[in-house]
């Protein structure tokens, strides 16, 4: 090579190497988290509501307090945010509402679950959304829970605001009807035989549902009240304790079923409110969300506790599990 071309050769990666220094670096770092963490409730934010006189938010993982932004920014990612709840409790609802809100706001493409709705009824809850019915003739048509007006009124009522889907989870009352009927035959056989004609297809899951395991079995167990549920039937405890493990079975396994479509038609997010035994430590509706989302999308359980009741939550353990990763402490 020439002394000339050298020349403008390294002229010319000179400039190469200016103008890589001027261009911006990208780093595909994450956008940093504005969010607080803190060790001790007495520094740590506290919120106040109509039905509860404070309420903080606890990581039970952690082992920290978080501000409110901190726990939004914890749940951006997620795709299925479970709120379990103590049935027909005014601060929890309230709490529900509390999370609905923000994460509506935060997000546009949130669709709320509930377990308060059987899914038969899916074609009154999305007119009552849409404007067709009123509320008079959506509660006398919804089969709705006792005291719904009171409890979760609120949370159906921001969805309909923001124009967002509500999703009934439930299995009809009378499809249950149908397996009771059945007895003493096993209900889980009896809904895997139910062909795909039944009146009851278009609102349960897909047959056959596999069978339970020793895990969910042993987590139903440590919540049956044998005097209320099986006693009666004249079942002995062993036998009584397999007969309603199906029917709980069942029941987790439609409302993951509905929950999973919910992700898969409408995209975005879905946030599910249900009974705290069916959301803590996952191992009853939402490990079989995720199952049928097939995706693995990722997910989040939350829960509510009065004061009192953080200590004894911290501690509880089933089959290697904590009962959920961030809880609302209220008092």
């Amino acid at each position: 090579m020439s002394r000339f071309a050298f020349l403008l050769s390294s002229l010319a990666f000179g400039s190469f190497l200016a103008a890589c220094s001027a261009a911006p670096v990208a780093t595909n770092q994450p956008p940093a988290k504005l969010g607080k963490t803190y060790p001790n409730a007495a520094d740590a934010p506290v919120f106040t509501g109509t039905n509860f006189k404070a309420m903080q938010i606890f990581d039970l993982e952690a082992g920290l307090y978080l501000d409110e932004v901190a726990l939004l920014e914890a749940l951006d990612d997620d795709k299925l945010v479970f709120m379990g709840e103590q049935h027909a409790t005014a601060p929890v609802q309230e709490l529900e509402l509390w999370l609905l809100t923000r994460m509506t706001t935060r997000h546009q493409d949130v669709s709320l679950g509930m377990e308060h709705f059987q899914h038969d009824v899916q074609s009154v809850l999305e007119a009552y959304l849409s404007g067709a019915i009123t509320s008079d003739q959506f509660e006398a048509t919804s089969k709705p829970w006792t005291d719904y007006a009171i409890y979760w009124k609120p949370l159906v009522d921001h969805m309909k605001d923001v124009a967002r889907p509500v999703v009934g989870l439930n299995i009809p009352d009378d499809a249950l009807s149908e397996l009771y009927s059945a007895f003493p035959a096993s209900p889980l056989t009896t809904f895997n035989t139910w062909p795909t004609t039944s009146q009851w297809d278009p609102f349960v899951a897909p047959r056959p549902i596999p069978m339970w395991d020793a895990t969910y079995k042993a987590y139903f167990e440590s919540s049956f009240d044998y005097n209320a549920h099986g006693k009666q039937l004249g079942l002995s405890y062993a036998d009584a304790l397999v007969y309603f493990t199906d029917l709980a079975t069942i029941r987790d396994e439609t409302m993951a079923y509905w929950i999973s479509q919910q992700l898969a038609n409408a995209g975005g997010r879905v946030m599910i409110v249900a009974g705290d035994w069916h959301v803590q430590t996952g191992w009853a509706t939402p490990d079989r969300a995720v199952r049928y989302a097939g995706n693995s999308p990722k997910t989040d359980l939350l829960t509510t506790t009065p004061v009192a009741g953080l200590t004894a939550m911290r501690a509880l353990n089933v089959s290697g599990r904590g009962v959920a990763h961030f809880a609302f402490v209220y008092q």
